[in-house]
């Protein structure tokens, strides 16, 4: 009988974790649309805690509750991204956002 409600409790406690838990592994700052005229210049400005220059991304991930038409800038955030292995060297890539 303790075997059964071992397992049981086991079960449950397996079951109630949340999976949809996302560590994000930096911070930063939207600053808005680099309006310079260049060849690398006309996306969207984003400053990465720890980083000495501000980077560039075209787009944030589908499921971003983020509205870059409206926002009102900076806009902190908390997220996951990669550098961009084509284009620009400064451009990357936005893995995940979410608001700070």
């Amino acid at each position: 009988m303790k075997k059964i409600l071992f397992i049981l409790l086991v079960c449950v406690a397996v079951l109630s974790c949340d999976d949809d838990t996302l560590t994000y592994e930096s911070n930063g700052q939207i600053l808005g649309l680099d309006l310079a005229l260049c060849t690398c210049c006309g996306s969207w400005l984003i400053q990465i805690e720890g980083k000495e220059s501000p980077y560039q991304f075209v787009a944030l991930p589908q499921d971003s509750d983020i509205d870059l038409t409206t926002a009102n800038f900076p806009i902190d955030v908390q997220l996951n991204w990669e550098l961009a292995t084509t284009g620009c060297s400064n451009y990357i890539i936005i893995e995940a956002i979410d608001l700070f």
